[in-house]
């Protein structure tokens, strides 16, 4: 089914062949331009990580937890996720969260649309262009996390956004993902300033892993990062942070978001709204004892703790979209309506916020 969504998408957004240009845009085929475009999954649940929230799952299902499947990717904006899970805050709510890790956020909303999960956490992007595309069962339902996604610059190239809109025509060479909020991040900061793809060298890459090493071998100026891979690049290479997604499509910029189908919000509606509840209380904590969470967080990430101590404070749980976080989907899909992806009023559309806690 996600083939079909892909073709249909696809089919309407680019008439390029899947060949690298000359201008050093590069083309990915149609299937991989929408299943590649992974803007969070960088870090990987550890094996210990893994442990825990595995003797976590069945602590929540000797307790008689209501099953509820949840498809998540490895990034900064499922903290408060992992945090419930390894802490037990799901089994003490009557839940029994089995969680299942993807490193594409296609592969999630494939599981999704399919019935293998009854809840995704991934990019709004995905979400929104699957309804575009035909999906129209699918319902954003709650938040996840917030800003952290970032438009970096190599050490030794343009150092603020006014010197990235200054070298436009110049030859300064850009990457990003497609159909990402990582995009959003790069043409957003463009389009705030009348410019545009055709203003820099594009690169669009099948993953964010690449664009980072092209950074540190100086093969790219610019690129376009999630956390916490942006602050290991920031950290580890010198590179410069020049603007987020809360500039872009703030002030409460949505990265992550739960998404759902509209058979699981007839059928489960007090169970959505429990688990919707259980990670508002999650992300509290955040607030309260940031060093307890980096302590319960750190064997998960597998993360130098400086890193991540910064990455999570970049990136952080956003469990409730407000008006403000409204607002900023609205703009943000503005952007990628420019680009072909969307319709503009897809986001009051697809946003079921019913069931988010107070």
């Amino acid at each position: 089914m996600i083939k079909n969504i892909i073709g249909r998408l696809t089919k309407r957004n680019t008439t390029a062949p899947a060949v690298a240009r000359t201008d050093n845009t590069l083309f990915i085929p149609a299937r991989r331009r929408f299943l590649c475009t992974c803007g969070c999954g960088m870090f990987y649940v550890t094996a210990a990580g893994a442990g825990l929230l595995a003797a976590a799952t069945r602590a929540e299902a000797a307790a008689g937890g209501i099953a509820i499947r949840v498809g998540h990717l490895p990034a900064g904006c499922v903290s408060h996720l992992l945090l419930a899970k390894v802490r037990g805050m799901f089994g003490k709510a009557g839940l029994n969260v089995v969680l299942t890790q993807f490193n594409s956020p296609a592969d999630s909303m494939q599981a999704l649309v399919s019935n293998n999960l009854e809840l995704i956490h991934s990019p709004w992007t995905m979400t929104a262009a699957a309804y575009t595309a035909g999906t129209t069962d699918l319902r954003i339902i709650g938040g996840s996390g917030q800003a952290g996604i970032e438009l970096v610059a190599r050490n030794g190239s343009v150092k603020s956004v006014e010197e990235f809109i200054d070298a436009a025509g110049k030859g300064l060479r850009v990457g990003t993902l497609r159909l990402d909020t990582l995009e959003l991040v790069g043409y957003g900061t463009m389009s705030q300033h009348g410019k545009s793809y055709d203003d820099y060298r594009m690169t669009f890459f099948p993953s964010m892993v690449g664009m980072g090493e092209a950074i540190a071998n100086k093969a790219l100026d610019v690129c376009t990062l999630a956390q916490p891979y942006a602050e290991h690049v920031v950290a580890e290479q010198g590179a410069v942070y020049l603007t987020d997604s809360n500039s872009v499509w703030g002030p409460e910029a949505a990265d992550c978001v739960v998404s759902t189908k509209l058979h699981t919000i007839d059928r489960q509606r007090d169970v959505l709204k429990t688990y919707l509840k259980v990670l508002q209380e999650s992300a509290r904590a955040f607030s309260e004892d940031y060093e307890a969470v980096l302590n319960d967080l750190q064997p998960i990430y597998g993360v130098p703790r400086p890193i991540l101590a910064v990455a999570l404070k970049r990136q952080f749980p956003n469990p409730v979209i407000s008006q403000a976080g409204i607002g900023g989907l609205r703009q943000g899909a503005k952007y990628l309506a420019e680009l072909g992806y969307l319709k503009p009023d897809v986001i009051d559309t697809v946003l079921d916020l019913k069931y988010q806690p107070a």
